[in-house]
């Protein structure tokens, strides 16, 4: 969604098969035997959540994405994308959004939406992890094959508001355009710091397990100056359980993350999304019946 003065949209209902074989199952009168299981891969699973913020010039928004549905063996993904603090009037705005996955059936040329090969190159180049896959690009739509690779491209294409779909103006705030988006399952973790490697240094016998977990970004250099102390109750059980110095508390992967830019001829630049996976504490699944 952009910061901007929205223009109406309209939406397409999808038409209903015009015949249904009698051997399959009758969709008005049995329903529980038709399930639609979705195919989600690593963090991209329905129910998943990505929180992070949406930038526009100097403004900072909030934003959270709820995964609904995914299905890759379809190129589908669909989901809700909550954004607050956009404008005054609406102070929370809930879209629909639906999204093309870039593979062999849709290409990175988009075809759509006011956006032509050029718009759509400098977009897709802004993400670290196209360079990996642009030279596999087939013409004429430029998709690549169905493969992992660690990053997942795609197309978010806001439909609706929700709750309520009827609105159809929204002062200050328009989604007539669409999203560039790439999931990086793996981003690389962030690198020590020279004050953090100068402090474990320092330490004598016990150089290995101090940078086993990161630091949080809000810890200023002033605070490493308690590294010892923290070093040394690290010690004590290191001795009482008779394990080498070398063995620390295992790290957390990094989270997924999940960038985009906000295209339309008429909304300022790329506005950028950045969001993280917020794991769950629980399993889960949904399916649409």
């Amino acid at each position: 969604m952009s910061h901007q003065s929205r223009n109406n949209i309209s939406t397409d209902t999808p038409s209903h098969p015009s015949h249904v074989s009698h051997s399959s199952p009758d969709p008005l009168l049995d329903i529980t035997h038709i399930r639609v299981r979705s195919q989600g891969h690593h963090c991209l699973y329905p129910g998943a959540v990505f929180q992070g913020t949406q930038k526009s010039g100097r403004n900072s928004y909030d934003v959270t994405v709820n995964i609904v549905d995914v299905d890759f063996s379809s190129s589908f993904l669909c989901g809700y994308l909550r954004i607050n603090g956009l404008t005054d009037d609406w102070p929370e705005l809930t879209t629909y959004f639906d999204a093309e996955i870039i593979g062999s059936r849709y290409g990175f040329l988009t075809q759509n939406w006011g956006a032509n090969e050029q718009e759509d190159l400098v977009h897709w180049q802004r993400f670290p992890a196209f360079r990996h896959v642009k030279n596999e690009l087939k013409k004429p739509n430029l998709t690549i094959s169905d493969r992992d690779r660690g990053a997942v491209f795609m197309r978010w294409k806001e439909r609706f508001l929700v709750p309520d779909h009827r609105v159809r103006d929204i002062n200050g705030a328009s989604f007539a355009g669409f999203y560039y988006v790439c999931v990086d399952f793996n981003p690389q973790p962030p690198t020590p710091t020279p004050t953090l490697r100068s402090v474990t240094q320092s330490v004598p016998f016990e150089k290995d397990g101090i940078n086993d977990s990161p630091m949080p970004h809000s810890l200023s250099s002033g605070k490493t100056e308690t590294m010892p102390t923290s070093r040394k109750r690290r010690d004590s059980s290191v001795r009482r359980g008779g394990r080498g110095p070398s063995v620390g508390p295992r790290s957390h992967p990094p989270a997924a993350t999940m960038s985009g830019f906000y295209f339309h001829q008429n909304s300022e630049p790329y506005q950028q999304l950045s969001l993280s996976h917020i794991p769950e504490r629980f399993s889960s699944s949904f399916e649409f019946r």
